[in-house]
């Protein structure tokens, strides 16, 4: 099931999102949400979770609730840190975190396994995180991919 709520001038969702346990793909992205919901977190047959161009400044704890996310869109917002329980989704194959105000990443990332590789274009899979004002990682890791994100980021 799917429920796009794009492109609208929302701040909220309609109650009745939280009865909506079987929804595996959900788009809120264009809209002038400030925080995701507590309800969304509950929905955890979410696959494809859609939040690009919002107001959003941070993404809560309880995001590891969604054990079967593959995509998370968060692109476009004012998001400053991700918490370490976003490193929880085992099944994440794209994280698209481009054009926020991120400044670091949790050095939890590397049990991100399946993002595979440091992406560029909006349909790759992998992690999306280059226009962002990093201090650290600092850019010029991200420039060897990846594996050197996840090598800078290992505790030594």
């Amino acid at each position: 099931m799917r429920l796009p709520l794009s492109c609208g001038n929302s701040e909220s969702l309609p109650g009745s999102l939280a009865t909506m346990q079987n929804l595996t793909k959900l788009n809120l992205s264009h809209n002038h949400i400030a925080h995701i919901p507590t309800c969304v977190y509950n929905l955890k047959g979410l696959v494809f979770l859609h939040l690009a161009c919002n107001r959003l400044e941070t993404i809560a704890d309880q995001i590891q609730n969604l054990v079967n996310l593959k995509i998370l869109i968060v692109e476009g917002n004012n998001i400053h840190t991700l918490p370490k329980t976003l490193c929880f989704l085992k099944s994440l194959e794209l994280l698209n975190v481009d054009f926020n105000e991120l400044q670091s990443v949790p050095v939890e990332m590397h049990l991100l396994s399946r993002l595979g590789r440091l992406a560029c274009h909006p349909l790759d899979k992998g992690l999306h995180i280059v226009h962002n004002p990093l201090l650290k990682p600092i850019q010029e890791v991200l420039q060897g991919g990846l594996s050197a994100l996840y090598n800078y980021l290992k505790p030594t």
